[in-house]
């Protein structure tokens, strides 16, 4: 049973403690279950759901907590919970959309405009929180979600819906249009949101609320042969796609064109103010986090959104397992033979303030080219579910030290430069989109690769997919310390990527992320071999723990004493 009149409505639901919001967000669920499935006056359905908004926001905020850090894949509880989370928030878009069927049964179809516009920005919120949560804890989204979106927005501008102004629900309470609705919802499908740090969805949403409006919806498919333009297409279950080249396209197909370019713009603007020290604080960026985390995610957008239509690569399914270690203490202790990290004893050096700078092989020419975004990863296509691995391969993490571990997962398929690895069961290595990985496949015993988790997913109940940028193959572990460090305590684990001539990139250092500035001089030593200093010069790759440095060798002037 559900009550079904307003006024006893709102007394149950100011009685249920929002304290206990496992229990509350039950009740509720069965209470909004039971009204989607009655009879009911239009007017009064959306009534009654408006009492629910503020509720079901206050119990889904108490439930995410449980998500925070969460390790993946998700444990049977947790998956659970996050289905339960997500099914809230459908039943939430069906009631709204019940009130426009209410409307279509009475033949009240063109009265009562605003409830109509209302109901539907409505639905269409909701349907966003679903994606939003399903991007969260890296679970493939319902099938068909996005085809309402899209058939919401269709509704809407074929009556004159779509840019009414209206209050959105809570807790954000603000004005706004169906358009816009549908524009954050768009926008955030593009930001490769598999591909973000654990907890960033969030952030990129509140940001779009206050500057998804500079971007554009346009019935015209016409774009100019630069970034930022996306193909939107209604009969589709997916979320826009970079705007093809070279594509006709035949009218009353429903297309639309989405125009990021202006938006595009300010996130530039917002990127310079940022480098050149004003805090995030006077930006008004709509979000509240470091400096440095602003920044970011404000680069994120701009490579997602700038994207340009990416080259095909090839790739080739393979099967077999893959060691896979997390973190770059873990990677130095895997590559150098299972060693516990020691520093490295102290050998005498002068100081000599005149020194000069020895630059890698054709480092010169290319220190201050900016990477191109296609010489990055490229991103693997859609994970497809495969059947459970034999039992007898599904092997336990094997203990290989005090404190480091390594899983075994199977690879998928390959790429040019990335690995697309499966795993089922529990794992017993923390790993997150961003996190730098070893990697030692079967033919390539004894010789680790670093790589980047560029995504993950988890597309049913106990496995794990994960896209995986490889950096370099056989690393080499050194110590690392800054300059002057006169009594040798402060060396801590570094790799050395070796030079890749086929990419023209010179040898690299992988470092922690922020411990080192490009500018700064370090003691390096490599086995055995005598300290030397080098200087950190470019910043090629960096993620929210770790960063890839080109260095160059410090040798000090000839003739000084």
């Amino acid at each position: 049973m559900a009550e079904t009149d307003p006024e006893h409505a709102r007394a149950w639901l100011a009685s249920l403690p929002l304290a206990d919001s496992a229990e509350t967000a039950r009740e509720i669920y069965q209470a909004l279950y039971t009204l989607n499935r009655q009879e009911l006056d239009a007017t009064r359905r959306f009534e009654l759901m408006e009492l629910y908004i503020a509720p079901v926001a206050s119990v889904t905020s108490s439930l995410e907590s449980y998500f925070v850090r969460a390790a993946l894949p998700l444990t049977p509880k947790k998956r659970q919970l996050a289905e339960f989370i997500r099914q809230l928030h459908m039943e939430m878009a069906y009631g709204y959309k019940g009130c426009l069927q209410d409307l279509e049964k009475q033949r009240r179809r063109w009265g009562k405009k605003s409830l109509r516009a209302q109901a539907l920005v409505r639905a269409l919120h909701y349907l966003g929180e679903v994606l939003l949560h399903s991007y969260q804890v890296y679970m493939p989204y319902p099938p068909e979600v996005w085809r309402e979106i899209h058939a919401i927005y269709q509704y809407a501008a074929g009556h004159d819906l779509a840019q009414e102004v209206l209050d959105t629900p809570a807790p954000v309470a603000t004005k706004t249009t169906l358009s816009h609705e549908y524009l954050r919802i768009l926008l955030l499908g593009l930001n490769n949101p598999y591909q973000l740090p654990q907890g960033e969805c969030r952030q990129v949403q509140r940001f779009l609320y206050q500057w998804s409006a500079k971007a554009e919806l346009k019935d015209t498919l016409t774009a100019a042969p630069s970034a930022g333009y996306f193909l939107i297409d209604p009969a589709t279950d997916s979320p826009p796609i970079p705007f093809p080249r070279d594509v006709t396209f035949q009218p009353g197909q429903g297309l639309r064109l989405l125009d990021a370019v202006e938006l595009l713009r300010s996130i530039q603007f917002f990127i310079q103010r940022l480098q050149q020290g004003d805090s995030a604080r006077v930006l008004s960026l709509g979000i509240d986090c470091l400096d440095s985390v602003c920044l970011d995610m404000l680069q994120r957008m701009m490579r997602s959104w700038g994207q340009l239509p990416r080259r095909q690569y090839s790739r080739i399914q393979r099967s077999g397992p893959a060691f896979v270690c997390a973190g770059i203490p873990a990677l130095h202790f895997f590559a150098g033979g299972q060693k516990p990290f020691a520093p490295p004893a102290v050998i005498a050096r002068r100081e000599i303030p005149d020194d000069r700078v020895i630059l890698p092989v054709h480092i010169e020419e290319d220190i201050t080219r900016e990477v191109k975004a296609d010489e990055g990863f490229i991103a693997l296509d859609e994970p497809v579910v495969v059947g459970p691995m034999p039992m007898a391969e599904r092997e336990s993490s094997v203990t290989l030290g005090e404190a480091f571990r390594v899983d075994r997962w199977q690879i998928k398929d390959t790429a040019p430069k990335g690995l697309q690895l499966v795993r089922f069961g529990s794992s017993h290595t923390y790993v997150r989109v961003g996190d730098a990985v070893g990697i030692q496949q079967m033919d390539e015993i004894g010789r680790w690769s670093a790589g980047v988790v560029r995504w993950m997913k988890s597309p049913e109940a106990g496995s794990l997919e994960m896209g995986i940028e490889l950096l370099a193959s056989g690393v080499k572990p050194v110590a690392v310390a800054p300059v002057p460090n006169p009594e040798g305590r402060d060396y801590q684990p570094a790799l050395l990527l070796p030079a890749i001539e086929a990419l023209r990139r010179p040898a690299t250092l992988l470092l922690p992320r922020g411990v080192f500035a490009p500018g700064s001089n370090l003691l390096l030593v490599e086995d055995e071999a005598e300290t030397r200093t080098v200087r950190l010069l470019q910043r090629l790759e960096y993620t929210n723990v770790f960063e890839l440095l080109v260095f160059a060798d410090v040798i000090p002037e000839q003739g000084r004493g």
